[in-house]
């Protein structure tokens, strides 16, 4: 565990204790003084009730109260940070992979709604060919494990910057988010601060929820607003330019993406009540207020009594042609979704981004309470009509929801464009902590270099699986411009599929613009693409080598350049066919500019390197020396022949 993550504990453990100790003490002075108060008020006399000598007592007490009740919000605090600082100590050891939570996470991580047992017969945008191959989302993935976020918007908004990393974003795009990444990771004062609340949909005190919230997880258009890229398209079910076809998006993330699209988000103008409905119910509840007060004190004629029917009238103009509840659910949209940013916007209240870099985030934070202040207004003063009778009365005396819909909508037509900006770029700093920890406790970590070349290149020193323990085997990787394929042959078990997603899981973090885990890395932004673990599919009937097959043509048909990863091609034919079409494919890959790695135990794709020299590298793993399996896990250049599986067939008692 990193020493600075055993201090932190430490720290807030002997804290904890402090701050337990005296909330004990409190509730006890607090207990006192109530029943104090009760004696002096029963006691100063026998026989009279005497209130006022036990006003200071009563004020003590209710000092108290709000004095237990912040202690209290330090507690829970505490845990939550305790909770943070396990978390990052299980992620840098294998406890990680025994935690509970990890094996329920879904699929799809935009859809908190759905577990992973209900998405087993069923695939979606959550659960690309890619995200399967490399491990990015589902239980035990690399999603899982860079996940610190406290807002819903925040986890929607890591996602789609993995979806975009699969695309190859821009690099001014990357180096931008690196800087901000990087000055956030230095303020552990306001990680402090971030990480003293519970994450969304872990506590009952808030009203957001995915199904009924109006920001956009990804944009109707699908278009990042960074990149300008196409993202994945769920209702067309493939990327641009790839002719595969995923299957359809499931229900419920269909009402998450149409709930997302709804209310200002698909442009639909707001109808509300008209200025001139309200001004004249406002005028006339003025006057009528005016005149029966007038009748009351002054003696004067009652002209309320003529004034009020008029108002009756407007009122029920309003309630006939322009009462409707879209607009008061859109405001509960816009209030949910500031509801749930409201405790990490006072945790930053006061706190000054000093660093050039974060100049956007002190704007938000800035920005979203100003507005936050104006929503608050207006739910106070719809409020004050939610009661039917209040409704009723407030309607014929006040005209008050009249003049509580105007307002409220139009602060909708002023502000809610820009409330969901803010929101979303507030979405995109709690994205941007979780990258930023990341980069923090994890062992070894460094910003990419981002090259901007014509080629693919990838250079790394000691690179490890970013979801293993800091034991993990590091690998160096030289993966130059001149080359087009790397062809990785070895023993079983020796660590080839695990070399394939060590690689894609840490582009695709420097693909984020996240660090990445080598003590060095330099590449360049390039589209990822996989064919790793094809299964069948009995509900498409389609059989293992036809759906490696359609996985094949994906790869081939895609625009160069392009970086994929293949583990056993075609698997599921026999060994004659399988090295000739192998052999055509990776030539048609090489010769079109495509560039990846392949892992195979056919040494004929070896003979590769003789029809295109330098283009093609031959590298391998092997067993340890010694008695026994055991594997080192390097990587070693040059193919080798050898093989354990009659070895592991022996050792698991297979009559072999």
């Amino acid at each position: 565990m990193p020493t600075r993550i055993q201090k932190g504990i430490r720290r807030l453990t002997d804290h904890q204790k402090k701050i337990r100790r005296l909330h004990r003490w409190i509730s006890v002075f607090r207990t006192a003084t109530f029943f104090l108060a009760l004696a002096i008020i029963f006691g100063w006399q026998p026989g009279a009730v005497h209130l006022l000598p036990s006003l200071p007592v009563w004020i003590a007490f209710l000092a108290l109260v709000r004095w237990h009740g912040k202690i209290g919000k330090k507690d829970r605090a505490c845990i939550h940070r305790l909770d943070f600082y396990q978390g990052e100590a299980n992620r840098q050891s294998d406890a990680w992979f025994q935690s509970p939570e990890n094996a329920s996470l879904t699929s799809n991580p935009v859809n908190s709604a759905l577990r992973s047992s209900e998405l087993d017969f069923r695939e979606g945008p959550g659960e690309l060919q890619i995200e399967k191959d490399l491990l990015l989302t589902g239980p035990y993935s690399l999603f899982g494990f860079l996940n610190r976020s406290r807002l819903s918007h925040g986890k929607s908004t890591l996602y789609r910057w993995m979806l975009e990393a699969l695309q190859g974003p821009n690099p001014a795009t990357l180096e931008r988010r690196q800087s901000r990444m990087q000055a956030l990771s230095r303020l552990t004062v306001v990680q402090g601060r971030w990480y003293s609340h519970s994450a969304a949909g872990l506590s009952g005190n808030h009203r957001s929820s995915y199904g009924e919230s109006s920001l956009n997880s990804l944009p109707p258009s699908h278009r990042s607003k960074e990149t300008g890229r196409e993202l994945f398209d769920p209702t067309e079910g493939r990327y641009p330019g790839d002719d595969r076809r995923y299957p359809a998006q499931p229900d419920a993330d269909r009402a998450v993406e149409s709930g997302a699209q709804s209310g200002a988000s698909d442009g639909r103008k707001l109808h509300t009540v008209p200025g001139w409905l309200a001004a004249t119910a406002g005028a006339l509840a003025l006057f009528s207020l005016g005149a029966f007060f007038s009748h009351e004190i002054l003696q004067t004629r009652a002209f309320h009594f003529l004034s009020f029917p008029l108002l009756w009238i407007f009122f029920g103009i309003y309630l006939l042609l322009f009462r409707n509840k879209e607009s008061r659910l859109r405001f509960d949209r816009v209030l949910s979704d500031l509801d749930e940013a409201l405790p990490l916007l006072r945790e930053l209240s006061g706190f000054r981004f000093h660093s050039p870099h974060l100049a956007d985030e002190q704007n938000t934070t800035r920005g979203l309470k100003t507005q936050l202040r104006g929503a608050i207004f207006q739910d106070s003063f719809y409020s004050l009509f939610r009661n039917p009778l209040a409704f009723a009365l407030g309607g014929l005396i006040l005209g008050g929801p009249i003049l509580a819909d105007w307002s409220m909508g139009r602060f909708l037509a002023r502000n809610e464009s820009i409330i969901r900006e803010w929101l979303q770029k507030f979405s995109e700093l709690d994205a941007l902590f979780s990258l930023a920890c990341h980069f923090r406790y994890s062992r070894p970590a460094t910003l990419p270099e981002i090259e901007d070349s014509d080629s693919p290149i990838i250079q790394a020193t000691n690179l490890h699986h970013p979801l293993l323990a800091e034991e993990s085997v590091g690998n160096d990787v030289d993966f130059k411009a001149k080359n087009r394929l790397w062809i990785i042959t070895g023993s079983n078990m020796g660590g080839k599929s695990t070399f394939l997603r060590t690689l894609g899981m840490n582009l695709v973090l420097a693909q984020m613009g996240g660090a990445v885990r080598a003590d060095a890395f330099r590449f360049r932004s390039t589209p990822l693409v996989t064919s790793m673990q094809i299964q069948d599919n009995l509900s498409r009937s389609e059989s293992l080598f036809f759906a490696e097959v359609r996985s094949l043509k994906s790869l081939v048909d895609r625009r160069s350049p392009v970086f994929y990863f293949l583990d056993e091609m075609l698997k599921g034919t026999n060994q004659k066919d399988r090295t000739y079409a192998c052999k055509r494919i990776l030539s048609h890959l090489i010769e079109s500019g495509a560039t990846g790695l392949l892992t195979t135990h056919d040494m004929e794709l070896t003979s590769l390197q003789q029809d295109y020299g330098e283009k093609v590298e031959l590298y391998h793993f092997r067993e340890a020396p010694g008695e026994g399996l055991h594997f080192d896990f390097k990587l070693h250049p040059g193919s080798v022949e050898g093989t354990t599986a009659i070895a592991i067939l022996r050792n698991e008692g297979l009559p072999v």
